[in-house]
């Protein structure tokens, strides 16, 4: 059972995320018109970092070694009639590659999303959501981020 809920109209949501850096790209995943970055919602009993390597696995069947945990967000925001109240988990990762084949560019999932290397230059230029990681996603440091978004 994941970790969300929702009653009448509001919404809470566990979920986590891969920074995945190749050269000065960031691997993204692209669903219908915007990009994400590749992750997903926490099983209720697992960790973050569990969660994030069962859905990369699942997603990408790739294997991952988490470097670090780069931010807490938390992420207030409205779709369609619900309001969500949303946990986000960043972490850094690696592909083990001994284990795995790299990604390719454009790489499809069986889930119809497709996964895409991009510049750090192009970023700006792409519909990422939640618009507010950029700014952390350009300038990555050594600190533990804590954002809210409301």
């Amino acid at each position: 059972m994941f970790i969300n809920f929702k009653h009448e109209h509001k919404c809470f949501n566990l979920r986590v995320a891969s920074v995945i850096k190749k050269d000065e790209k960031i691997l993204l995943a692209r669903d219908m018109d915007y990009y994400t970055l590749p992750g997903g919602r926490v099983f209720f009993g697992e960790t973050t970092e569990a969660a994030l390597k069962r859905v990369l696995l699942e997603e990408l069947n790739v294997i991952v070694k988490i470097i670090k945990l780069l931010s807490i967000n938390e992420n207030f925001f409205d779709y369609e009639e619900d309001q969500y109240h949303e946990l986000l988990f960043v972490y850094l990762c690696e592909i083990e590659t001994e284990n795995n084949e790299e990604i390719k560019e454009d790489f499809v999932s069986h889930k119809q999303k497709s996964y895409n290397y991009i510049s750090t230059k192009e970023l700006m230029n792409v519909n990422f959501k939640p618009g507010f990681l950029l700014g952390d996603l350009k300038n990555m440091t050594n600190d533990i981020l804590h954002n809210v978004n409301k």
